[in-house]
């Protein structure tokens, strides 16, 4: 047998030529047609071919409705054992369910036939295959509104439909009969192309705004562009009075972020909001929620909201919601990916301190805005002592616990702006913006004191040495900064360890080192 869009093609080839277009043009196309019954109240004979899957709760609401306005509703389906089944009409005198085992190798694809006594119209598509760019299923579409193709459609409707009876035969029959159009109605069928190019555009406008995410995220690897870009794109999109984009902490349902669009044009990232949710999406009137799974671990949430009275989400905005939080969801990875490489390309392995290399290209840059703004910088410079001594005695596991304890209390001890790093070996830096002289000795004798005073388990007490430099007073440059605090850290070693020294440059020559014990 073959399908409806098969019949309608060979017989009125010379009439109209089928388009071209993927699912969401094609379910859009069947919704008009639904609309336009249900919306003009119109008393049709509905026929219409699907398989009867998607949102049940939807789709079996969207049927009842069309079957309470139209004369009668003629659904051609496959049997209940399809896999994608997921809902069933409720029970009606005016729906007749004609279920079968081979609709999917005749039908491919959806088709609607409405025939009112003012009105008549056509819909009727063939799956094509795959775009290679997109791998979206294609089909071939056709739809009009000529009486002689739609009674094309109903013969042969009619011959699909003997099968089921003598009497379910005459009772079509005798439909068509009823609902044969007496006159035809222009503003119908104007309505229905108003539409269908509202429609189209809508669509135009959402793959537009996925365009436009998939290009914004792709440009960056920095999480938050990629967050706000996302968030703007698919408030606009929707017209919706705010999108926030909720982000969880790495292998946890703990909030990490949330990234916030308001329609009013405030817009910014906020912290935190918590909550789970066991869905992939939900949608109720005016709100819209949408999961962002990765490798099937939900790594956050993008949730709209507009409190427009009415508001309802349509397939296509769902649809669009859920190709953006796709996108997401493999862009915040390589997102997270990035950051960690670049973290571990900068930080030291054992300590979790900033490595050699970053302190030296943070240093740079500390000191080119000290200049700009005529600021100073000071640099702490510290040696475990006898840390040699300390892995002879206990083992090297022992040394690196000690290495790990000093790291921790130089973090407690300085301030957020400053930068800890470890230099090498049992060496560490701390750079201070905008320290001067004094305040830089105050913060390494009470660094000296933390670490004197907090015994390691198994090794007790430990002690280090440290030496501080200014920048410009104490060093005019880079390298002399670091050499300064270097010279002055081996005083202290000098002077018998667990002490801070301070040397004092003065055009370009040392002339005396200050005991800051």
């Amino acid at each position: 047998m073959r399908s409806l869009f098969n019949v309608v093609n060979s017989q009125h080839r010379d009439e109209f030529a089928p388009i071209r277009g993927n699912r969401q043009t094609m379910r859009w196309l069947v919704r008009s047609f639904e609309d336009l019954v249900i919306d003009n109240k119109l008393s049709a004979l509905v026929v219409q071919g699907r398989c009867r899957d998607g949102d049940a709760a939807r789709e079996a609401e969207r049927v009842s409705r069309l079957a309470a306005t139209a004369r009668q509703l003629y659904l051609f389906s496959c049997e209940d054992t399809c896999p994608t089944h997921t809902w069933l009409p409720q029970a009606s005198p005016r729906i007749t369910l004609l279920e079968d085992g081979a609709f999917h190798s005749v039908d491919t694809a959806p088709f609607v036939v409405v025939m009112d006594q003012r009105f008549c119209g056509l819909l009727a598509s063939n799956a094509v295959g795959y775009e290679d760019s997109t791998h979206s299923q294609t089909f071939d579409i056709l739809w009009t509104f000529d009486p002689n193709v739609v009674f094309t459609a109903t013969e042969y409707l009619l011959e699909r439909i003997a099968p089921n009876g003598q009497e379910e035969r005459a009772k079509f029959e005798e439909i068509i009969k009823e609902c044969t159009p007496r006159s035809y109605s222009l503003k119908l069928a104007l309505s229905f192309t108003t539409k269908l190019t509202i429609s189209m555009q809508r669509q135009n406008e959402l793959e537009t705004a996925i365009n436009s995410i998939s290009s914004a995220i792709s440009s960056t690897l920095e999480q938050d562009r990629i967050l706000q870009s996302a968030v703007e794109e698919v408030g606009r999109a929707l017209k919706a009075r705010r999108a926030a984009l909720i982000l969880w902490e790495e292998g946890t349902q703990m909030p990490e972020s949330m990234t916030v669009y308001e329609r009013d044009g405030d817009v910014g990232v906020s912290a935190r909001r918590s909550g789970d949710d066991d869905e992939r999406s939900s949608a109720t009137p005016g709100y819209l929620e949408t999961l962002i799974i990765y490798r099937d671990n939900s790594i956050g949430i993008l949730a709209v909201e507009d409190e427009t009275v009415g508001r309802v989400w349509e397939d296509e905005e769902l649809l669009m919601v859920r190709t953006a939080s796709d996108q997401l969801a493999v862009a915040i990875s390589n997102a997270r990916l990035f950051h960690q490489v670049q973290t571990q390309a900068m930080t030291d392995a054992l300590t979790g301190l900033y490595n050699r290399g970053y302190f030296q290209n943070r240093l740079e840059r500390e000191l080119k805005l000290a200049d700009r703004n005529s600021d100073k910088v000071s640099l702490i410079l510290l040696d475990l002592d006898h840390l040699k001594r300390i892995n002879d005695s206990f083992g090297h596991r022992a040394g690196d616990a000690c290495l790990c304890h000093v790291a921790n209390i130089m973090r407690a001890s300085v301030r957020e702006v400053d930068i800890c790093a470890r230099y090498g070996g049992e060496e560490f830096v701390v750079i201070l913006p905008q320290c001067n002289r004094e305040d830089v000795r105050k913060v390494a004798e009470r660094l000296r004191e933390a670490i004197a005073n907090s015994p390691v388990q198994k090794v007790g007490q430990i002690t280090a040495s440290i030496g501080v430099a200014t920048y410009p007073g104490g060093a005019g440059s880079q390298e002399e900064l670091i050499e300064t605090a270097d010279r002055a850290m081996y005083m202290a070693k000098a002077a018998g360890r667990n002490r801070v020294r301070a040397t004092v440059q003065r055009s370009g020559s040392t002339v005396s080192n200050v005991d800051c014990s």
